[in-house]
């Protein structure tokens, strides 16, 4: 009955979550042109630098302790150590982007630097508390200020501009509801804390040399092949083409994070309280192993899913300027499927406190995307080169991945399943190309809900009888 009550919770927030944002899509592509779109995707670069090299190694070290913190009641001493140390990154963020800004205007500069500032420190603390709500098991109120931060967030992101429509202009509008579903979470978890337990310490040197620093080089590959080119490509085809790259790849993007988010919300935190302690090798196997098999399989089919859906997608979704960003939304379909299937396997590496593991795949994914992109740029060639390139590294990195990842935590793959789901993925792209095209937004929207009930039956039934979801679902979150 909990599994069910907590499915339609995570599930009906997701999905008030993704309409959201798919609404802010249309809206901010309405207002920026795709020169202004570019400039955001470039500020989005610099927040993302901020957040997977700087915050995301103490961030994936707080979720592996959450549960524990939680019991014996140290979780908000230590939160305050952290927010210490978001400080300090949120104004390596502020320099950063006064150094992207250096040809602007000083009143430019500056409020994009504080921009950039206000969002690397409210975005933080919102993606970290909020997600903490829902591995405790506070699921209704997690969904409640997921859903308040991107609503508010869109209102006031297009109140402003309104006035002033910019890129700048939009991002604040984002970042302030941010802050409003930061300050919000906090409060409910503060009035659900029972024990109160200081401590002096986030982690310790060794911590910090053996696992963070080591996720951090990671990480810091990882940005470099996902967000980092975003400047290679304004350097060699400009604002206004980086806007249509960026916006296929952002579209994407946004329904990926959809699925991956709901799969973080509602597996996520009973595969980490299954593996909390990790010294128990056949335990924390088995468990790594369900996560794949339940994940994976999905993770294919909602690839051919795009595949299929690109052109209805955006011609629903984005405003008309944009329509030639169609063979983008097919590159990054692929593209971040590789990306998501790399983050489910980088688990083994955050299990075992072994984060080096993951420098090498990411650098060779970065180095080859970089490469195929430097190449493609001062070869003169279409900026569709620069995608494909993003792919080739991607598809390495993925490879790389699994092979380092079974080395470092054995699993066994359901492979009827994963196989099944590929096949799912090859029949889209092949039928993709034979699929109508409407001129109208009524017609495309009714093909998108009719692929959305297919897919989402096909899903069901790869889920409904795997014996690997089904022991995921049998864990216990909190405490008695």
């Amino acid at each position: 009955m909990a599994f069910k009550r907590d499915f339609l919770v995570i599930s009906g927030g997701r999905l008030a979550s993704a309409f959201i944002a798919l609404v802010s899509i249309r809206a901010v592509t309405t207002f920026l042109t795709p020169e202004q779109y570019g400039e955001l995707a470039l500020l989005i670069t610099v927040q993302m630098f901020c957040g997977l090299f700087l915050v995301n190694p103490v961030g994936q070290y707080i979720n592996l302790h959450t549960h524990t913190w939680w019991d014996d009641g140290s979780l908000f001493s230590r939160l305050k150590i952290y927010q210490r140390y978001i400080l300090l990154v949120s104004l390596v963020g502020f320099f950063v982007a006064l150094f992207v800004n250096h040809q602007a205007s000083l009143d430019h500069s500056i409020l994009t630097s504080l921009t950039i500032f206000l969002m690397v420190f409210a975005g933080t603390f919102n993606a970290t508390l909020i997600p903490i709500l829902n591995m405790l098991g506070y699921r209704g109120a997690s969904v409640l200020w997921s859903i308040l931060t991107i609503s508010v967030g869109l209102i006031l992101s297009i109140s402003l501009s309104f006035f002033v429509p910019s890129a700048t202009v939009w991002f604040l509008g984002q970042a302030l509801g941010m802050l409003i579903g930061w300050l919000g979470a906090s409060y409910y978890l503060r009035q659900h804390n029972k024990l109160s337990k200081p401590s002096n310490s986030l982690l310790n040197k060794k911590i910090a040399l053996s696992y963070c620093l080591p996720l951090a080089l990671a990480t810091g590959f990882m940005w470099l092949q996902l967000s980092g080119y975003r400047f290679l490509i304004n350097n060699y085809w400009g604002l206004a083409q980086l806007g249509f790259f960026a916006l296929g790849f952002q579209l994407v993007g946004q329904i990926w994070a959809l699925v991956e988010s709901l799969a973080m919300q509602f597996l996520y935190p009973l595969f980490f309280r299954k593996v909390s302690d990790y010294k128990n090798k056949v335990i924390v196997s088995q468990a790594y192993s369900d996560l794949l098999n339940t994940l994976m399989p999905v993770y294919f089919v909602v690839s051919g899913f795009i595949i299929i859906s690109s052109p209805y997608l955006l011609k629903v979704l984005v405003s008309n300027q944009y329509k030639d960003a169609t063979i983008f939304l097919s590159l990054g379909a692929c593209v971040e499927m590789c990306r998501v299937l790399g983050n489910l396997l980088s688990n083994a590496a955050h299990v075992k406190r072994n984060t080096k593991a993951l420098a090498i795949p990411y650098f060779i994914g970065a180095l080859l995307s970089i490469a195929f992109i430097y190449f493609a740029g001062v070869s003169s060639l279409d900026i569709k080169w620069a995608g494909i390139g993003l792919l080739l590294g991607s598809i390495a990195m993925l490879i790389v991945m699994i092979i380092t990842m079974h080395q470092q935590l054995k699993f066994m793959l359901d492979s009827s399943r994963c196989i099944c789901g590929i096949l799912i993925m090859v029949l889209m792209f092949i039928f993709s190309e034979s699929m109508p095209i409407f001129d109208t937004w009524l017609k495309s929207f009714m093909m998108l809900i009719l692929l959305v009930v297919v897919y989402s039956f096909i899903i069901f039934v790869l889920l409904r009888k795997n014996p690997a979801t089904h022991r995921l679902l049998k864990v216990q979150l909190r405490e008695i």
